[in-house]
């Protein structure tokens, strides 16, 4: 129920075509400004124009919502982060989206929010990441217009176009989202961001998988040209102005308690002009008056210190003791520098473990799927260049539909599944049971599934028997 009294605030709604500014109440929206926003502005240029559009100046609460800087979802080894939390937390996970955000962890800000569980022993973090220097343009912009930032945000999955819970998706031109908000605030929200991909339909096929069951049958496009050609459900287009309003309260109602989305805080305020101004004025007099003071006493040491100075002499000893301290220095920052490597290369060794094990666990559970009533499985030996699975058949087309189950599923984890070999061990009338041998030799990856994201997709259901073409 929106709220028709209560502090003010601005929100400045920056997309690719337009530049928004909303005047807010409470919870209630009464006035919207919107003008197209200039080709080529950088996001500190496009606030700045949407914090001028009615000429007042911006509430000291102004929210910044803007679609272009990263968002996302991570999935991350629960053994990884095991115990981090905090800065710390937020540090390991800027590091492990800088491949797939193209930041430097050093110099930019994350925010970012846990989703509801996922597979066993895997971590679900929904994030937004920004250069410090955006974010840092960003405050400056609203703070030229008089007003404050309060936090920066991504729109995607801020809004619900449902306000009773119901999940909902979204599609932009560049990235496609589903979400449901969490009941309470001891809740964790379920979501899943993907960026959309003009030549590969993958992203929507994978949606529904990581978000966890079907896709929800409502939600927005920024145009009617944003819906996906296999999305079946109702969509509303922000395009159209009173959709546009019913968005905006939408989102106004989400970041007024701040919980269930990722955003990026305001960095500190920095002073104002006017007490830097007074500050400077201040240390130029006590600047004169030293400087007086010191001309004063300068006459009557000078001297003196003159004197002292030509008594002074550094020993040959002292100096060969400072050299060799210097020496030893050199030597200890050289060999923290060969720790410091040792440890990265340990770490990156401690990453490729983890991910071989997960790709030994999409495996396992693949023939864990299996018929094992036609195939006896007697060993898995790793090679230089791949596995190879052994075992025994008592039928040669068993050999092959194994071959056939698990070839679309390690490929997606690197590994190619090569022709078996298959040899009859003549104990029976028609020759078997067979020996065979499967090799499954190192590849790239097809896809850009992760190997947590494998474990979910690998179902749980028998696999086909085979038909009876052969007697034992």
């Amino acid at each position: 129920m929106p709220i028709f009294g209560g502090q003010t605030s601005t929100y400045l709604i920056i997309t690719e075509s337009q530049v928004m500014r909303a005047d807010v109440r409470g919870e209630r929206l009464t006035k919207l400004t919107k003008e197209d926003r200039p080709i080529g502005t950088t996001l500190p240029v496009a606030v700045e124009l949407a914090a001028g559009l009615t000429g007042k100046k911006p509430a000291q609460k102004t929210y910044v919502i803007a679609d272009n800087f990263w968002t996302g979802v991570i999935d991350l080894d629960e053994r990884s982060i095991y115990g981090l939390s905090g800065e710390d937390l937020e540090q390991m996970l800027r590091f492990e989206t800088e491949s797939i955000s193209n930041l430097d962890p050093n110099t930019s800000r994350l925010g970012f929010v846990e989703l509801s569980s996922v597979p066993p022993d895997t971590r679900r973090f929904w994030g937004a990441a920004v250069p410090s220097e955006i974010l840092s343009g960003v405050a400056q912009a609203v703070r030229a217009r008089g007003g404050k930032l309060e936090l920066l945000a991504n729109p995607i999955g801020l809004s619900s176009p449902d306000r009773s819970g119901v999940p909902w998706v979204e599609f932009t031109s560049e990235l496609a989202g589903a979400f449901a908000a969490p009941a309470d605030s001891e809740s964790m929200p379920r979501a899943y961001v993907t960026r959309r991909s003009s030549t590969s339909d993958r992203w929507y096929e994978a949606m529904g998988t990581l978000f966890g069951g079907n896709l929800p049958d409502i939600g927005w496009q920024t145009t009617p040209d944003d819906r996906p050609p296999a999305y079946t459900g109702t969509l509303e287009s922000l395009s159209d102005d009173s959709v546009l309003e019913r968005w905006l309260t939408g989102i106004i109602a989400r970041t007024s308690n701040r919980s269930g989305f990722p955003y990026i805080a305001a960095p500190q305020t920095q002073a104002s002009s006017k007490t830097v101004a007074r500050t400077g004025a201040v240390a130029a007099v006590l600047t004169a008056l030293l400087c007086g003071t010191l001309a004063w006493t300068t006459s009557s040491h000078l001297s003196s210190m003159r004197t002292q100075i030509s008594e002074l002499a550094i020993p040959t000893a002292e100096k060969e003791r400072l050299d060799k301290a210097i020496e030893e220095k050199k030597s200890k920052i050289e060999k923290l520098l060969v720790e410091a490597e040792e440890a990265r290369s340990k770490r990156d060794d401690l990453r490729t473990l983890v991910d071989q094990s997960d790709r030994f666990a999409v495996l396992l559970r693949a023939l864990g799927n299996q018929d094992l009533s036609s195939f006896v499985l007697d060993s898995i030996s790793s090679g230089s260049n791949g596995i190879t699975l052994s075992g025994r058949a008592i039928r040669t087309d068993a050999v092959t539909l194994l071959t056939q189950t698990l070839e679309p599923v390690v490929a997606k984890v690197g590994w190619g599944v090569r022709p078996p070999s298959v040899t009859g061990l003549n104990q029976t009338t028609a020759g078997g049971p067979w020996s065979f041998s499967i090799e499954l030799k190192e590849q790239k990856a097809d896809s850009n599934t992760g190997s947590a994201a494998m474990l979910t997709s690998v179902k749980k259901s028998p696999s086909p028997r085979p038909e009876h073409n052969e007697k034992n």
